[in-house]
C-alpha cells in the first residue's frame, strides 16, 4: 500500500462515526514485507484520524521480525498473530519445510521484547486425527491458539491447486471442537484457546462475539493495497465483492455486494429460524457459505454440536454438588436431592 493510499485510508476512517474504539489489523500476504517505514508512518497517521484509542494488530509469519519492529510494535501495543499448525513435523507437512523453525524464531524474538504472540491453527484432514499432539505442543510452549478448519475458498485457484483434499468435514470439525473443549477444561490452568473462550461467552450471552457468529456486515472491513474496500480480509481480491474504495465518494451500502450480503443475513432469519442457536450463530460465516455454494455456513452442524456441548456442561456445572451446597445446604447434598434431574432437564430446555 502506497503512502497516498494510507493517507486516503486514514482520511476515510476519520469520516466514519467514531462511536467505538477502532481495531486495525495489518494482514496479507505478509504485512512485514511492507517495510519498517510503512508501519512507522501508517500507525501514527491512523491514530490521529480516530478520536478514541486505536488498537493495532499484525497477522504475520514473523520471519522479518527484528529488534526495530519489536520496539515500534511495543510502543503502539501491537498484538501479534501468526499461523502455526502444531509441532514441526505436522506444521511443515502443511506449510513447507523450514516454516516451523523460522516462525518459532520470530516468536522468540517477540518474547524477548515482551510481546505476546497468538497463533491460528488450521486443522486439515491430515492433521485433525493428531489434534492431541497439536494441543499438547501449544500447551507446552505456552502459546494461545485459535481453531480454524481447512475449507475450499471462493477462487477457482483453490480447486485447481488441490486444496479441497485438505478440507475438513462438518462432522469431523464438530467432534474436534468437543474433544478440544474436554482437553481444555482439563488444562485450563496452563493454556488458552480463544476460540473456545469466545464460544462459551457467546453461549452465555446468547449473542455471537466473533466474526464467524453474528451479523458481520460492515464490522470487519478490509482495505486492499489499491484502496478497494471488501467485507473482510477473506474477500480481498474477489472483485464481485468489492464494496467501494477509500478513494471514492459512494456509500458502501449502495454497492451490489453489500446488498447481496445483507439479503443473505435477512434470509438467515427464515432458513435458521427453528435453530435454538440462531441468535448466537446467525448462519455462520458468509464467506464459507458462498464458497460452498449455499446460504448457510457448511460447518453449521459443527457449531450446533459445540454450542450444545457448552450448554450441557454449563448446566451440569451450575447444578453440581459443589455449586449447589451453598444454596441447599450440606445436609440436602448428603442425602441426595430428588429434583436435580428435573432441574437439569428444565435448564437445558430453557437454554435451547
Amino acid at each position: 500500500m502506497s503512502k497516498q493510499v494510507v493517507e486516503e485510508t486514514a482520511a476515510w476512517m476519520g469520516g466514519l462515526k467514531q462511536e467505538d474504539c477502532l481495531q486495525v489489523t495489518f494482514h496479507g500476504g505478509e504485512p512485514l514485507l511492507a517495510g519498517f517505514e510503512f508501519f512507522q508512518e501508517a500507525m501514527p497517521r491512523i491514530s490521529r484520524a480516530w478520536s478514541k484509542p486505536v488498537g493495532f494488530a499484525a497477522q504475520s509469519n514473523l520471519w522479518r521480525l527484528d529488534d526495530a519492529y519489536c520496539e515500534l510494535f511495543k510502543d503502539y501495543r501491537v498484538g501479534l498473530g501468526t499461523s502455526l499448525d502444531g509441532p514441526e513435523a505436522i506444521n511443515d507437512a502443511q506449510r513447507g519445510e523450514g516454516y516451523f523453525r523460522r516462525t518459532m524464531a520470530g516468536i522468540e524474538m517477540a518474547r524477548k521484547h515482551g510481546l505476546e504472540v497468538g497463533c491460528i491453527v488450521t486443522f486439515t484432514a491430515q492433521s485433525l486425527p493428531r489434534w492431541r499432539e497439536v494441543a499438547e505442543f501449544f500447551r507446552r510452549e505456552g502459546l494461545n491458539f485459535a481453531i480454524h478448519a481447512a475449507a475450499p475458498g471462493l477462487s477457482d485457484a483453490d480447486v485447481a491447486s488441490g486444496k479441497p483434499q485438505w478440507a475438513v468435514s462438518a462432522d469431523a470439525y464438530g467432534a474436534l471442537m468437543v474433544d478440544l473443549l474436554v482437553y481444555y477444561l482439563e488444562n485450563l490452568a496452563t493454556m488458552r484457546i480463544p476460540t473456545l473462550d469466545a464460544i462459551c461467552r457467546s453461549v452465555a450471552a446468547g449473542k455471537g462475539g466473533i466474526c464467524t457468529f453474528g451479523d458481520c456486515l460492515g464490522k470487519y472491513l478490509a482495505i486492499a493495497p489499491d484502496g478497494s474496500i471488501y467485507p473482510c480480509q477473506r474477500f480481498v481480491g474477489q472483485r464481485g465483492f468489492k464494496l467501494g474504495s477509500v478513494l471514492g465518494e459512494s456509500r458502501l451500502e449502495d454497492s451490489l455486494a453489500w446488498q447481496v450480503l445483507a439479503q443473505r443475513q435477512e434470509r438467515m432469519e427464515v432458513e435458521c429460524g427453528a435453530c435454538a442457536f440462531l441468535d448466537i450463530c446467525r448462519g455462520g460465516c458468509p464467506y464459507d457459505a458462498l464458497a460452498a455454494g449455499q446460504t448457510r455456513d457448511p460447518f453449521c452442524a459443527s457449531y450446533q454440536r459445540i454450542f450444545g456441548e457448552v450448554v450441557n456442561r454449563g448446566v451440569e456445572e451450575v447444578l453440581s454438588d459443589a455449586s449447589m451446597a451453598p444454596v441447599l445446604g450440606a445436609t440436602a447434598i448428603e442425602s441426595g436431592w430428588q429434583t436435580k434431574g428435573k432441574m437439569v432437564s428444565l435448564l437445558r430446555g430453557s437454554a435451547r
